[in-house]
């Protein structure tokens, strides 16, 4: 990993449909080295996928809730059990094992609070092993990036 290879990361957590053509014109390199570089970016892991990041707005699915969640079980089959049926939900697009007050953190998007309503009593009521649930609705999303800082 050099200061090239940093940059080319960067470019593309920017906008990963830049080609390396229009790359390497910035770079000052030609594109056959670009595009080997991001080959062997992407071989090692350090790019893990493309994706489209979309309109929350214009899709109406522009609540945000985060879930605090404590469980009562900790040992490894029970924790197992509740993180499997968590990752299954399709509603939730970040989670995360925390330490603190919470033992999970879920993130999810909705197109109005009844639909969260539903989601709280018919999917995430019916997981076992969930002790506590403290939802924070998000009422002002201020700062959103997938970048990370290199």
């Amino acid at each position: 990993m050099n200061p090239i290879d940093l940059k080319i990361l960067d470019m593309l957590q920017t906008n990963s449909g830049r080609t390396a053509k229009e790359m390497a014109t910035e770079l000052s390199l030609t594109t056959t080295p670009v595009y080997e570089r991001i080959k062997k970016l992407e071989k090692a892991g350090f790019i893990k996928q493309y994706v489209a990041l979309l309109n929350t707005d214009l899709l109406n699915k522009n609540i945000i809730v985060f879930m605090n969640i404590t469980i009562k079980d900790h040992h490894k089959e029970a924790r197992d059990e509740f993180v499997q049926s968590m990752e299954s939900l399709n509603e939730v697009s970040e989670f995360y094992h925390t330490s603190g007050s919470f033992d999970f953190l879920a993130k999810v998007r909705f197109a109005n609070i009844k639909d969260y309503r539903d989601f709280l009593v018919n999917e995430v009521a019916a997981i076992r092993n969930i002790n506590d649930i403290d939802s924070q609705i998000v009422l002002e999303e201020i700062k959103y990036s997938t970048k990370v800082a290199l």
